[in-house]
């Protein structure tokens, strides 16, 4: 939707989610509005805000577009503020693409970002946030009509 004719003049075009993968569950303060032309900036406040409440040494990230969100992901949290920095350096932190979307990626990203290659994750697909939207759906209608000028 945000390269639609339709999109024009919306303040949201889209909505984003992180979800505990494990659970299938969607995370406190994991759920935002998504704006055209913002790039990555909604994503990473909304993954580093639900973060900020979890006590992990592991962290298991798994984005359909990990393979280019993770490169610049720590640079842009260092201009975040304070309460929303991770100290990274502690934790082990690996980036994933979800099974299904997998295929579409070039093969360098198939191996470097596969859960089939990667150790402690189990058979996790990690695609708990794609399974979440038919029970979401319903909440969009409702989001368009908070925005400016509707």
């Amino acid at each position: 939707m945000a390269d639609t004719r339709v999109s024009q003049g919306l303040a949201a075009t889209g909505v984003g989610t992180i979800d505990c993968a494990q659970h299938n569950m969607k995370l406190p303060n994991g759920i935002g509005d998504l704006q055209k032309g913002k790039r990555y900036t909604s994503m990473d406040y909304l993954f580093f805000s639900t973060l900020g409440r979890q006590c992990v040494d592991v962290l298991n990230v798994s984005y359909d577009i990990a393979c280019q969100w993770h490169k610049h992901l720590w640079q842009c949290m260092s201009t975040m503020p304070a309460h929303l920095q991770l100290n990274h350096a502690s934790k082990l932190v690996q980036f994933f693409v979800p099974k299904c979307h997998l295929p579409a990626h070039i093969s360098k990203c198939q191996s470097m970002f596969s859960f089939n290659f990667s150790k402690n994750v189990g058979h996790m697909d990690g695609e708990a946030p794609e399974r979440g939207w038919s029970n979401i759906n319903p909440i969009a209608s409702s989001t368009k009509e908070m925005g400016p000028g509707s």
